[in-house]
Formats: C-alpha cells, sequence, structure tokens
C-alpha cells in the first residue's frame, strides 16, 4: 500500500512538471501580456537588419502560433514591414519601419533585456515548489558517497543528513581548515536530479533576468535518466544541476535584493531567487562590510514564513518561494554572531573540530598516494607527537593536504627521493606555520 502510494506521488510530481514545462501554444497559455512579447519582438528585430519568423520564434523561446498573430498586429500598426516574401527563405522575413525603430530604441531604454521571453510569475512560484530539496532524500550513504573525498567523523554524517532533510537553514562554524566550505558547497550535489530555470520572469511589464551562466550549469544532454523532456518542452526554461550559489566577504545587501543594471537597463534577481532549488551558501559570515545583525535580519521573514517579498527598482512589489538550502559557515561561535531568537529559527548549528589520529593518518595517506610520495610509520609519529603537540596545534584535515602538497613542491625542486622524511617535514613545517614564540599567535584560534 506504501509502494502504491508512492508510486501515486511521483506520478503526481511528474505529471505537475510536465505542465509546468509543457511549450506553450497561445498568448494566454503563455501567461504574459501581449505588450511584453510586442516589446520583446521589436528588440530583437532591432539587433538585426531582418529576421525571418521561425528564427524570431527561436529568439523568444515561443512557437509560430503565438509570434505570428504578435508580427501580425505590428504590421498593421506599422511598426514593422516584410521584407521578403518567403520565396528563397524558410518563411516571411521582417524588418523594423522608421517609427518600428523608434518604439524600439524607446522600449530598449525602458527595458534592456533581450532574450527569450519571459514565465509568468505565477509560473515561476509553481515551478520552484513542484522542484524542492524538500521532495528527495538525504541517506547516510548518499551523504558518505558524496562526500567521499574527505574525511568526516560519523556524529558530522548523523547531522548534516537530518539538517538537509528538515528543509531548514544550517549553521555551520569551527576552525578554519575544518572542512566547513568543502562540504556545504558539495551538498547540493547530493540531489541527483536537474532542474528547470526560466532565463527570465514577468512581473507586471517588467522583466525581471534568473538565468546566470556563471552560477547556473546547463545540461545540453537529451538522455538524462531523471526528467525526460520531449520535443515541445518550454523554451524559456533552460535545463540545469541545481545551483549553487556561494558568497563570502563580497557579499552586501544589494545583492540580495533586485538590482538594475543602469547600464544595460535590466533588472537582475538577488542571490536567493538564483539559489531557489539548489544551495545559498554564506561563507565567512562575520567578515561582511555590512553588519551581521543588517545579513541576518534580511533571512527572519524567508526562513520563517518560506516566502521573500521583493521589490523591482519602478515599484512592483511581489513575493517568490524561499525554496532552497540555506548555510552559514562561520569561524566564529554563533552564539557571538546571533541572538537565540535567530537562532532558533536556523534550526540546525552544527560545528566542525578537529579529527581523530586514525583520520588523520588516512587523509596523510591518501594524500601521500595522489602525489606519488611515501612516509614511513616513525614519520608520521614525528608529525603527530612532536611537530602536532609541541605547538599545540589540533589535527585538522586540512594540514595533511597542504603539508604534503608543500613536501611534493620541495621534493620536485631539489630532485631528491619521493619520500617524506622527519628533516623534509620539519622544513616544509616551518614555513607553514608561524612560530608561537616570535609571534604570540595561538594556533588554537587559527
Amino acid at each position: 500500500m506504501d509502494t502504491f502510494a508512492s508510486c501515486l506521488s511521483e506520478n503526481k510530481a511528474s505529471d505537475n512538471q510536465a505542465q509546468l514545462t509543457n511549450k506553450p501554444i497561445s498568448i494566454k497559455e503563455s501567461g504574459i501580456p501581449s505588450k511584453v512579447i510586442e516589446s520583446l519582438l521589436l528588440k530583437h528585430l532591432m539587433q538585426s537588419t531582418d529576421e525571418d519568423t521561425i528564427t524570431l520564434s527561436h529568439k523568444l523561446g515561443l512557437t509560430g502560433n503565438i509570434v505570428d498573430p504578435v508580427l501580425q498586429k505590428l504590421k498593421s500598426e506599422a511598426l514593422i514591414e516584410i521584407c521578403s516574401d518567403g520565396k528563397y527563405s524558410r518563411s516571411l522575413r521582417y524588418s523594423l519601419t522608421v517609427r518600428g525603430r523608434q518604439i524600439a530604441q524607446h522600449e530598449l531604454q525602458r527595458d534592456g533585456y533581450i532574450g527569450p521571453a519571459p514565465i509568468s510569475l505565477t509560473h515561476y512560484q509553481s515551478l520552484v515548489l513542484n522542484q524542492s530539496t524538500s521532495k528527495e532524500r538525504v541517506t547516510p550513504e548518499l551523504l558518505r558517497s558524496g562526500l567521499n573525498q574527505l574525511v568526516l567523523p560519523e556524529n558530522i554524517i548523523f547531522k548534516v543528513g537530518p539538517a538537509l532533510n528538515s528543509g531548514r537553514a544550517i549553521f555551520i562554524y569551527g576552525l578554519p581548515g575544518t572542512g566547513k566550505t568543502y562540504v556545504s558547497r558539495r551538498l547540493v550535489s547530493l540531489f541527483n536530479n536537474d532542474i528547470f530555470i526560466p532565463y527570465s520572469v514577468c512581473v507586471g511589464n517588467q522583466i525581471i533576468q534568473v538565468y546566470d551562466p556563471i552560477l547556473h550549469k546547463a545540461v545540453h544532454t537529451s538522455t538524462a535518466a531523471t526528467m525526460r523532456l520531449d520535443e515541445g518542452h518550454d523554451e524559456r526554461l533552460i535545463r540545469c544541476k541545481r545551483p549553487e550559489v556561494v558568497v563570502g566577504g563580497e557579499l552586501t545587501a544589494e545583492m540580495l535584493e533586485i538590482t538594475f543594471d543602469a547600464t544595460h537597463r535590466i533588472n537582475r534577481a538577488p542571490l536567493q531567487m538564483k539559489a531557489n532549488n539548489g544551495i545559498l551558501l554564506i561563507d565567512d559570515l562575520g567578515r561582511q562590510k555590512v553588519a551581521v545583525d543588517a545579513i541576518l535580519n534580511r533571512w527572519i521573514i524567508p526562513l520563517e514564513e518560506r516566502i521573500d517579498y521583493l521589490a523591482t527598482a519602478s515599484g512592483e512589489h511581489f513575493d517568490i518561494p524561499f525554496e532552497q538550502i540555506l548555510v552559514f559557515s562561520s569561524n566564529i561561535h554563533p552564539a557571538k554572531l546571533a541572538d537565540d531568537a535567530f537562532l532558533r529559527r536556523i534550526g540546525y548549528k552544527i560545528e566542525f573540530g578537529p579529527i581523530s589520529r586514525e583520520d588523520y593518518c588516512q587523509l596523510w595517506q591518501q594524500h601521500c598516494q595522489q602525489f606519488g610520495l611515501s612516509t614511513s610509520t616513525e614519520t608520521l609519529n614525528f608529525v603527530i607527537n612532536t611537530l602536532h603537540q609541541r605547538q599545540h596545534i589540533p589535527l585538522l584535515p586540512c594540514y595533511p593536504r597542504d603539508l604534503v602538497s608543500m613536501c611534493h613542491n620541495q621534493i620536485q625542486f631539489t630532485e631528491q627521493s619521493p619520500v617524506i622524511d622527519q628533516s623534509l617535514i620539519e622544513l616544509v613545517w616551518h614555513c607553514y606555520f608561524v612560530d608561537d614564540q616570535s609571534t604570540g599567535v595561538n594556533h588554537d584560534e587559527r
């Protein structure tokens, strides 16, 4: 019975996805005002001498059933004209009239977006909710497999997994070099199905550009297993991997709001809108120029209601689903950054600390194997028992990688045998660490 119910649920989700990604065949089904399509057509024609109907349909991501009537309307208003009857081309070719060029120029000054037609706000809201990571479940095996390049204590595995499945925000903290950023950036890869991201979204008569080729990794194969598309999918959507948006000390309050690019005259989506259905990692919290309180207060409503409220530069107010894994990562204890009310909304606070001696040795040998080096048990004991203990330096997972890499650099330079011995590791050690006695640095606070 449970299996049957599960199958019904999966089939329903699949049907919803198909409805949200089917290609519209009329202006009404497109969900956007005809004025928006007219404006985009004029702007596309402004970019070239003339275009045929098929090319314009491709550029807008809309069928000829939608584009043809709009072209005829623009022609009746003397904004475009036919410059070829299609006898020697695939279809009729159109160009702007003098008046059409003036209108197109005006439209470009009002809104500089030129690309595929947007989807409606309602369409976007439904699409994001249907693709939520909450519809998938992370298991211990999946988590270990996804993080197999990092040695993690079991207690971390059994904290991160439930946190992901909860859908709540996660605060990861601990010493630098404990793997916080590494783990955080790979959480999204645990959700292995692809999603659809719109090139842009229409809010009123305003277009907000969402797709960012730097942040969104397009999937170009047509044979991916999780979601199959037929030839009639909506070309205003682009199939992508779940987004991984990472921002650190460069974060400003403006990046969390819709920004108007005055140079190109385009409304650009904020970071959290680009990160929907993926992960938004705010790394090095406490290092930003903007006050931590300002950053944290920005998330109060989204964390509480799972909705984010935005506004365009022209004053259009609207809301979008807040459907992403929000991760804060910091070297500073959360109690020093946020009050109890905010920490309660986050839910999961996970501390990353030093690893065990066994895990340290395992990492050391892994990195030696990677560089084709060897280390005796005596030398490794010297590293841990003498060097680490003498300077009270905790066993962090970053140290085997960095120290072995530096030994490899030294061996390559001196052309000596690929063996890490005590003299080599001591040389590298003093290049890597700062002497406490001369600087007063406490390595436990590094």
